[in-house]
């Protein structure tokens, strides 16, 4: 699979998730929250940030609103992505380094090993493979600095089939609430939604699981909501 062919290169497609669903996701203020709090406790002051996936480039700007002397990269593979990153961040503009770039191959060209003090993903890596996904953590953890933090805020997968039937009727309901729209309307979209064939999605423990194997300290879930997960680890 290879990111690049994904619908996200859609206009219409970015464009409903920024507007109608990212900041309608069931916590995700405390999902940003957790977020710091980790971050702060493990890596309190770091100077370089790198978000992969970036999309409109919101958990940057968090971070870069939270660390005034951090500078951050951020990578996105989609060109409708990285526009709205670049009119959403033009504030930061002098503190960040915004590329249209595919995660799905190395990331090492984006920073030398052992430089980055914090690295954050949301809602983006479920697009890779199983084995792209270890291969990526890998890379992550190579280009961290001793110390440094890894959060991937997350769509993970349930562990049955039922409570997966329980994530969408809820999430249905939180996104049709939350945007004051009628329910059946909000659940054919999101049942025939075109983004949804991008996802393949890993249940949180077993990518945690990963995350040690690959020598990640602190390695845990630190939030969850159904599919919906704070996890990483500190190198």
């Amino acid at each position: 699979m290879q990111m690049s062919t994904t619908n996200w290169q859609r206009q219409d497609v970015t464009q409903h998730y920024l507007e109608q669903v990212r900041g309608a996701f069931p916590f995700g203020a405390e999902q940003a929250k957790i977020m710091l709090q980790v971050v702060n406790h493990f890596t309190p002051s770091p100077k370089k940030i790198m978000d992969l996936g970036c999309g409109n480039g919101f958990l940057a700007e968090i971070l870069l609103k939270s660390y005034p002397e951090a500078f951050a990269v951020l990578l996105d593979h989609s060109e409708p992505m990285v526009e709205n990153a670049r009119i959403h961040m033009k504030d930061y503009m002098n503190r960040c380094e915004i590329i249209h770039g595919d995660f799905s191959h190395s990331i090492q060209q984006y920073a030398e090993p052992g430089s980055v003090d914090c690295i954050v993903s949301g809602y983006a890596i479920h697009h890779l493979p199983y084995e792209k996904k270890k291969e990526l953590y890998q890379e992550i953890y190579h280009l961290l600095a001793p110390g440094g933090i890894f959060i991937n805020i997350e769509h993970t997968a349930s562990a049955t089939p039922e409570l997966e039937k329980l994530h969408d009727e809820l999430f249905i309901e939180h996104i049709a609430f939350h945007n004051k729209r009628n329910r059946k309307e909000v659940a054919h979209e999101y049942y025939n939604r075109p983004d949804k064939e991008d996802n393949i999605l890993e249940r949180v423990d077993v990518q945690v699981n990963w995350l040690r194997e690959i020598g990640f300290n602190h390695a845990d879930c630190y939030f969850k909501w159904m599919e919906l997960a704070v996890f990483g680890g500190v190198k």
